[in-house]
């Protein structure tokens, strides 16, 4: 059964100081589960309660925690039976990113929901590494791992500077595109396979440190004049379906 000590470590890890601390992370829901044990991430412990562990017999060296107590250590409403803890990858540097495929740069990204999005995107288009500015959301924050509904496991998310990342890419011969509501018409481009992709601020848009360096800006057209933008997450998978097909 769960003790004390066990409880008090799983209420901290939803704090992003604890989980740098601890270097670990606390993942929700069975198939987000195994989509990390079958990865590269270490698991450390499962907690699941006894209705789980019954009906899931074949899964090992779980310890047993009731429903009340795993409400109060979950972040979601509806909390599942089962989480565990993982250890967070060794961080990768600039100098391993493989810019043979569509690398995407997020900028001050605050959103968790819109992050995991889309690290669930890139994932589905067969892209494995995002480069977030050192601003943006943690990217092992609950709501991010939850939204991105396993995807995680399988994209390498990386964080830099803006100043630094623009000072290694300009020194690479590959595309780059910057999403900006004075762009050109993405529909109207062709199939690109490699290069940068950045994207800004939910509010703010891509900072003035992007938009001095003649990077193609590019847009997705309005139909209706008077609404003003679309949701980060679904312009980016709008633009990330045009560009890769």
């Amino acid at each position: 059964m769960v003790s004390k000590n066990q409880l008090k470590f799983l209420k901290s890890l939803n704090l992003s100081k604890f989980r740098n601390k601890n270097n670990m992370f606390i993942v929700e829901g069975w198939r987000s589960i195994q989509d990390f044990i079958n990865s590269d991430h270490k698991l450390v412990s499962i907690f699941a309660t006894s209705s789980w562990i019954n009906l899931n017999s074949n899964v090992k060296n779980i310890i047993q925690i009731n429903q009340e107590d795993l409400n109060k250590v979950s972040s979601l409403k509806n909390p599942n039976q089962v989480l565990a803890i993982f250890e967070k990858k060794k961080i990768k540097s600039l100098s391993n990113v493989n810019f043979k495929k569509i690398v995407v740069f997020l900028e001050n990204i605050s959103n968790p929901g819109n992050l995991g999005t889309i690290i669930r995107t890139c994932d589905w288009f067969g892209l494995n590494t995002i480069v977030c500015s050192e601003n943006s959301v943690d990217v092992y924050n609950p709501k991010v791992i939850q939204s991105s509904m396993g995807s995680l496991s399988r994209v390498n998310v990386v964080y830099s500077s803006t100043d630094l990342f623009l000072s290694f890419i300009n020194k690479k011969k590959v595309v780059k595109l910057v999403a900006d509501l004075e762009g050109e018409n993405v529909l109207s481009m062709g199939k690109i396979s490699s290069g940068v992709l950045f994207f800004g601020n939910e509010s703010k848009g891509i900072s003035e440190k992007i938009k001095k360096h003649s990077f193609k800006k590019i847009t997705i057209p309005k139909k209706v004049s008077n609404c003003e933008s679309l949701n980060l997450s679904v312009s980016f998978g709008i633009i990330l379906s045009k560009i890769l097909n």
